[in-house]
């Protein structure tokens, strides 16, 4: 039996940032997928069924903010964890039903913490 493999969607508009963040990850263990955009990040998901994170930026360009596609991945696959990064302060009520928030600019070892700390609330 082959193992499954984990996968994480990184969703941000600036190449450097998602770089940044795959980087994290993969040291994590993670295969990692890139979306510059919410469009781009549900056609990822439905094509990667393996992917259990979604990391998104706040704000992206388009109709779909990053605070909306989280309710849409979140109504679809409630498996998937959720984290909004975001340069500033988002008001409690924005931030959607289960999804944790990264300040801008955040240390590998936060996002770390953050996808560790929910793995192991899961298991």
């Amino acid at each position: 039996m082959t193992p499954s493999r984990r996968a994480a969607l990184i969703v941000d508009d600036q190449p450097f940032v998602g770089m940044v963040a795959s980087d994290i990850l993969k040291e994590s263990g993670y295969e990692t997928f890139h979306a510059f955009d919410a469009n781009d990040a549900t056609a990822l998901l439905r094509e990667h069924p393996e992917i259990e994170i979604v990391v998104t930026e706040a704000k992206l360009p388009g109709e779909v903010n990053g605070l909306e596609l989280c309710r849409q991945v979140a109504a679809q696959r409630p498996d998937v964890q959720l984290v909004v990064t975001a340069e500033n302060e988002l008001p409690a009520g924005d931030i959607p039903n289960g999804a944790r928030v990264l300040h801008k600019p955040y240390a590998s070892g936060e996002l770390k913490t953050l996808i560790a700390a929910k793995s192991l609330l899961d298991a």
